[in-house]
């Protein structure tokens, strides 16, 4: 009969933790690396203003610190141990590293930099393409870029200026509209094809698609279907989006159908990803407003200017449409209002 035996003991290894150690002072370092790049404590004393006596004393401070020996004294000179010559090349990276890390906080420090928050749809597909033109024109204002669809308040957070899709009553702000709005539906070129789409002989099919949308928007295919000349259409199905990048995407990617403003598809249309198979228009009372603070500085008063430049350029690239249903309300002039921003970030 054999005999069973036991499984060996799994053997446990410990391995201790090393607790970091406070590192010397920095002027240590600075003073070997000198003495390294010298080869000589006295020309090191004489590049730190400090006398040649000082340069040993903090070369045994720092060896005495490190538990090594860095240097070899010998006769009118000194060479660098093993230890000393590991240390040397990071010690020589680690200062330049630090000094232009300094360097680049000073330039940033007399450096305009504006905080500018936009909904992620009109951020991500309109506005990030064009930033590198405004830097271009502005280097001495530099741009950190938010993303949100809640309600600015210029007096309680960090931001310069916003962009949001709304009704134009925005508390504390002043707001300006960035040209007049309309929304039309698009979809992927494939899409199109795929489901023979291109006029409103054929709006009858959309019976069989997924509507695309956005949760934070009202459903206007209603009012659309009513501009066209058509009735009310039940798709087959919506599929719901917290954000109009998403909603976008899935456009590209040939998922469903979508009503949208052509600052947010511009240049998703330039690219032939999304087209715009019937060419009919909505009329809104909404739109993008670009929103700074009532006390506004100057930076943040060229970056609206720029953005109502460009946004203004591109409502006028456009080729205009066949049909505009609805009737377009004027372009928005520059003034404080009050009252509850509209969460609409199209």
């Amino acid at each position: 009969m054999e005999r069973r035996r036991d499984p060996p003991a799994t053997r446990t290894t410990s391995v201790a933790r090393r607790e970091p150690r406070s590192l010397p002072a920095v002027n240590l370092f600075r003073t070997f690396d000198a003495a390294v790049r010298r080869g000589s404590f006295r020309e090191a004393a004489g590049e730190l203003c400090i006398t040649p006596s000082a340069v040993s004393q903090q070369i045994q401070r720092l060896e005495e610190a490190l538990g090594v020996k860095l240097f070899r004294r010998l006769p009118r000179r000194i060479e660098l141990t093993r230890h000393g010559t590991s240390l040397a090349s990071a010690v020589q990276e680690a200062l330049v590293m630090l000094q232009t890390a300094c360097e680049h906080v000073t330039q940033e420090r007399d450096r305009v930099v504006l905080c500018v928050n936009a909904s992620p749809g009109i951020g991500a597909a309109w506005l990030i393409g064009r930033l590198p033109a405004f830097r271009a024109r502005h280097p001495e204002i530099g741009i950190v870029l938010q993303s949100a669809n809640e309600q600015v308040d210029f007096r309680r957070q960090d931001v310069d200026v916003a962009i949001r899709w709304g009704n134009g009553r925005f508390p504390s702000a002043q707001a300006t509209r960035l040209g007049r709005a309309a929304v039309f539906p698009v979809c992927s070129p494939d899409f199109r094809d795929r489901w023979g789409l291109y006029g409103r002989e054929d709006l009858a099919i959309l019976r069989e698609v997924v509507q695309l949308h956005v949760t934070t928007h009202g459903n206007t295919w209603s009012d659309w279907l009513a501009a066209a000349g058509h009735g009310s259409i039940a798709f087959r199905d919506i599929q719901h989006f917290s954000d109009a990048t998403l909603m976008l995407e899935a456009a590209v990617q040939g998922h469903g159908i979508c009503l949208a403003s052509y600052l947010l598809v511009e240049d998703h249309l330039r690219s032939g990803r999304l087209v715009q198979p019937i060419g009919v228009e909505l009329a809104v009372r909404e739109g993008y407003y670009v929103l700074v603070g009532a006390d506004a500085e100057e930076p943040a008063l060229r970056f609206r200017a720029w953005v109502l430049e460009e946004a203004k350029r591109s409502l006028s690239r456009r080729p205009g449409p066949p049909t505009i249903g609805g009737g377009i309300l004027p372009d928005a002039t520059p003034q404080r209002l009050g009252g509850r921003i509209s969460p609409r970030p199209r």
